[in-house]
């Protein structure tokens, strides 16, 4: 009887033991799988940020170009008053 006794005392401890290490397997997955959520969510975040980053290089880079054309165009406009401000001076 103390055999058995003995037996079902060893086979609750080792339960015991298995629910406590159950129970900490639990509480790390817990802690992983809110660490994983944050890191996904950081991860959205900077996905978004690269995106708008992008989007915004591509309206300076198109602003740029808007602004190079234009400069062009002054620069044509520029050259052409003095030609014509040589010519009226060769006149006088």
């Amino acid at each position: 009887m103390d055999a058995i006794k003995k037996k079902m005392q060893a086979m609750k401890i080792e339960k015991d033991n298995a629910l406590d290490r159950a129970d900490a397997a639990e509480e790390k997955v817990r802690q992983i799988t809110e660490k994983l959520e944050r890191v996904e969510e950081e991860l959205r975040d900077t996905q978004k940020k690269m995106m708008q980053t992008e989007n915004d290089l591509d309206k300076a880079q198109e602003d740029l170009a808007a602004a190079t054309s234009q400069l062009e165009e002054k620069e044509k406009k520029v050259q052409e008053v003095r030609t014509i401000f040589s010519n009226i001076l060769l006149l006088l």
